[in-house]
């Protein structure tokens, strides 16, 4: 049988070469994740939507097949252009005055989109349409575009997507004709998440014990650099670290470096590794923020805020039904917050200073003084701690140091789902779990800062220093039998002099 190149692999293939080949040469078919399903959904009633439009407007619409083509009629919708083992997915395809061989006419594609954004993957379908179009109509298309969720189109120029296609293509199509095609190497990266694949590839990653499954290493590139040095996995990895003597007299760098040695050998061991000891400076009431929001819209639906007074909490949601209610719960958070001058506002990475600067500039407040107290906990963990977990999100450290949330799936992408099902059908099971879960990232936080502070007492956690000075000081037992044979010797030097560099077995 042979094998078909559609629009969803040389979509896959720019976010992953693997699941591209999955897609294309094997017979696994995985479980897609309800949010790209609700995305699909959106594309297709964009779709539906553009043509009625096109017939109030009194346009003749046809579906789409060759002898249509030859007509030059004015729409044809529905479109699957297929040239031998290649099949383009295009909503419409819509004439245009240039001519081409069918005659005084040609056709640009229409594509579609479930969003309101614009994004790589969108376009890249589009120049796959406008390619095999080329070789139906010998004339390439000038332009094509791309209608999204909202109802606005956005025209993009094809005259350079034969540039970006054909390299590709070619790729695809020598898996395609390969009796036993090579498939290529397995690397972890951020579509994981959205991808049908990923438990049948997180499985084979942590049985390879992949260097990917750490978050520093997601590129072909750095792979390609640690192999070169023979290392392919993360326990291998961990005894690359080499911990340096500070010099008196050396700078101190504002710029933390992440060492995904170190988060290796943090791994390997189970414990927590200091490179810098943090220093939080703790207040009498604190304040725990967490936003969420559909960032595709550029809307904020709900402001959680913890607030910790001694050994009482208490927290707060402001939720939003519809962007009309976005200013209202603004400045519901406002006024919340400004009842607690004096406290620090933490927060975990910059999502929410982003969506604060935004909401500021969208409501015309100055909140200077809100934007000074916030307190970012992951600048004191990256390139500063290493906890043994794979990457520095919240939900990874939280569940090692004993945060958890309710629902298994809990994540931000999940929370796109459940908000969506909430506007569809306002089932307040939707509302709650979305409330419970940022509740939940809230207390993680709080939890993740009281650990930060109380760090230096924990029995796990060692100054990546002192390691240094223990392995200097103290070289292993190795084991070797003593006698007179030469071998013994010159392994026992070897095995402690690299023992030394603080590297440990």
């Amino acid at each position: 049988m042979q094998k078909k190149i559609t629009t969803e692999i040389v979509i896959a293939y720019s976010v992953c070469l693997r699941k591209a080949f999955l897609l294309l040469c094997s017979n696994e078919k995985g479980a897609a994740h309800e949010f790209l399903k609700i995305l699909q959904l959106n594309k297709e009633a964009c779709q539906k939507d553009y043509i009625e439009a096109l017939k109030e407007q009194g346009h003749d619409i046809r579906p789409y097949n060759i002898d249509e083509l030859k007509k030059g009629r004015a729409y044809l919708a529905n479109a699957t252009i297929t040239i031998e083992n290649l099949a383009a997915d295009c909503g419409v395809l819509r004439k245009a005055k240039a001519g081409s061989s069918p005659g005084r006419f040609s056709y640009e594609p229409v594509s579609f989109t479930g969003t309101q954004s614009i994004e790589k993957e969108d376009k890249l379908a589009l120049m796959f349409a406008g390619v095999l179009l080329e070789r139906i109509q010998n004339k390439w298309p000038e332009r094509g575009m791309i209608a999204s969720i909202d109802k606005k189109t956005c025209a993009i120029k094809l005259d350079k997507c034969h540039k970006i296609i054909t390299p590709i293509l070619e790729q695809l199509q020598e898996w395609a004709h390969s009796l036993s095609p090579e498939p290529p190497p397995l690397i972890l990266n951020r579509h994981c998440p959205y991808c049908q694949f990923q438990n049948l590839c997180t499985a084979k990653a942590e049985q390879d014990d992949n260097l990917s499954l750490l978050d520093g290493i997601s590129t072909p590139k750095a792979i390609r650099q640690y192999e070169k040095r023979g290392i392919f996995t993360v326990k291998q990895l961990s005894y690359l670290f080499k911990p340096k003597k500070k010099r008196k007299d050396a700078k101190r760098s504002s710029l933390a470096t992440h060492k995904v040695e170190l988060q290796a050998l943090a791994i390997r061991t189970g414990q927590i590794y200091l490179q810098e000891v943090p220093v939080i400076s703790r207040q009498p009431v604190e304040l725990f923020l967490d936003i969420e929001g559909v960032p595709d819209r550029q809307e904020h639906y709900l402001i959680g805020l913890l607030v910790y007074d001694g050994e009482t909490s208490s927290h707060h949601s402001f939720w939003a039904d519809t962007r009309e209610n976005e200013a209202l719960i603004w400045q519901q958070f406002l006024e919340k917050v400004e009842q607690f001058p004096d406290a620090p506002v933490y927060h975990y990475g910059s999502y929410e200073p982003r969506a604060i600067e935004k909401l500021e500039k969208r409501y015309a407040s100055r909140e200077e003084e809100i934007k000074r107290r916030l307190v970012n906990i992951n600048t004191f963990i990256y390139g500063k701690i290493y906890f043994p977990v794979r990457t520095n999100g919240l939900k990874d450290i939280g569940k090692f140091i004993g945060a958890s949330w309710s629902a298994p799936n809990a994540s931000g992408l999940q929370s796109l789902v459940w908000r969506h099902r909430w506007e569809e059908t306002h089932e307040p099971e939707y509302k709650q779990l979305l409330i419970t879960y940022n509740e939940e990232d809230c207390r993680a936080l709080k939890l993740l800062t009281d650990e930060l502070s109380n760090i230096n007492d924990r029995p796990d956690a060692i100054s990546s220093s002192a390691f240094a000075r223990q392995a200097q000081r103290s070289p292993p037992k190795l084991g070797l039998s003593k006698n007179d044979n030469p071998l013994h010797h010159q392994l026992n030097t070897i095995l402690n002099f690299s023992y030394s560099n603080g590297v440990v077995a």
